[in-house]
């Protein structure tokens, strides 16, 4: 009777017990697949680009650089006012000094024009022709070769700027200079009698100037000036 009752109870543990062990030997298989599982994960080998990069640089071309204004006229202007009573000869292409004649006026400027320094519009007046290291050249190769530093003096001329000219007395006339420097600047003036004249004009800027200088007697002029102490080439007028 005991062994009836205790068959179905040992069957019953024996399929607990079998069960028990099915289940460890599951778990062991799917432990790893548990999210807290370690996972390792492999390092990517970088990939090197073998193919060479071709950098194009953009390549700038410098404008020229300009020296003088491009609608510079040829014409030959007179920069200040003055009346059309003026006596000009025909321009001549020789540098002898017996053939160049200043550029001159019988009737005087306007009084606020005279003893005073004014500026020159190179710009818009530039001459056709420019004595430099000992003849007379074209303002475009002028301007090209003056190394522009140190004052110049030139007197207008059926030549062009010269150092030389002659004129009849009573004559009126245009003294052009260049100023390298700011500083004083004083003009010398030589007249035919032996007398020095002397004007100072005070502090001066850089540029194109001019002065309008009257003939009063016949002679020989020489004027010369300095700007800041550094003197400039001289000028010479035969008045007769």
């Amino acid at each position: 009777m005991i062994n009836k009752q205790l068959k179905p109870l040992l069957v019953l543990c024996i399929l607990y017990l079998g069960l028990l062990l099915t289940g460890v030997v599951v778990a062991d298989e799917t432990y790893g697949a548990y999210p807290g599982a370690p996972t390792q994960v492999p390092t990517p080998t970088p990939t090197t680009n073998t193919t060479p990069v071709t950098v194009t640089t953009p390549t700038t071309v410098p404008s020229a650089y300009p020296t003088q204004s491009t609608a510079v006229t040829t014409t030959p202007t007179v920069q200040p006012e003055a009346t059309t009573t003026a006596v000009v000869t025909n321009p001549v292409t020789t540098s002898s000094p017996g053939t160049v004649t200043a550029v001159y006026y019988t009737q005087a400027p306007p009084v606020a024009q005279q003893n005073v320094l004014l500026t020159y519009n190179i710009q818009t007046a530039p001459p056709t022709a420019v004595y430099y290291s000992g003849s007379y050249m074209p303002w475009t190769s002028f301007y090209q070769v003056f190394p522009a530093n140190s004052p110049a003096l030139w007197i207008t001329s059926s030549a062009g700027w010269s150092w030389y000219a002659n004129c009849p007395v009573g004559g009126w006339m245009q003294e052009l200079m260049y100023v390298p420097v700011t500083g004083t600047m004083k003009v010398y003036d030589l007249y035919p009698d032996g007398t020095t004249r002397y004007y100072s004009y005070g502090f001066t800027a850089p540029g194109y100037k001019y002065r309008w200088f009257y003939a009063n007697m016949p002679g020989r002029y020489i004027t010369m000036l300095t700007i800041a102490d550094i003197p400039s080439n001289y000028i010479t007028i035969d008045v007769a």
